[in-house]
């Protein structure tokens, strides 16, 4: 036997290595798995200071059971920052309704709640930069208390988050 035909690699059956076996699968998964790895490893990471989470907090002050807040610089993003809205939650009234509101009380409703209780956004709700919540109580019995619940994104970076 020469040395060629040592070196020689055997035939494959076609029904293990040719196109649509499992062999040509196995390699295609390991291929795939190959992109993906290198894609995660080269792909930029948010750094904290850029996204990060923030929970305002406060309480209504109520009069006749009735209170507007609308605070921009408490609920809202500033320059350069976003917000991806996760959560609003208000409690401590039996009585009632608290409505959230983006903007404007005239504009987006974005929940109301008759009862204690969460209001949570299963897609992104994003507040653009100067945007703000403004939450409004009516016919209140006991006093309101709230969170918000938000992570805040610098806006270069709201790409990447959204990716």
């Amino acid at each position: 036997m020469s040395v060629n035909e040592r070196n020689k690699l055997p035939e494959l059956d076609p029904a293990v290595s040719g196109e649509g076996g499992p062999l040509a699968e196995l390699l295609l998964a390991i291929g795939d798995g190959t992109k993906q790895a290198r894609r995660t490893a080269t792909h930029p990471r948010v750094p904290w200071e850029a996204c990060h989470p923030i929970g305002p907090i406060g309480a209504l002050n109520l009069a006749a059971g009735a209170a507007t807040l609308d605070q921009a610089d408490l609920l809202g993003p500033h320059d350069p920052y976003w917000w991806d809205l996760r959560r609003f939650a208000a409690w401590g009234f039996t009585v009632g309704t608290v409505n959230l509101f983006k903007n404007s009380v005239n504009g987006t409703q974005l929940g109301s709640l008759a009862a204690a209780g969460n209001i949570t956004w299963s897609a992104q709700e994003l507040l653009a930069p100067r945007d703000r919540l403004i939450i409004v109580a009516t016919g209140i019995t006991g006093a309101v208390q709230w969170e918000v619940r938000a992570i805040e994104v610098e806006s270069q970076w709201l790409p990447e988050y959204l990716m």
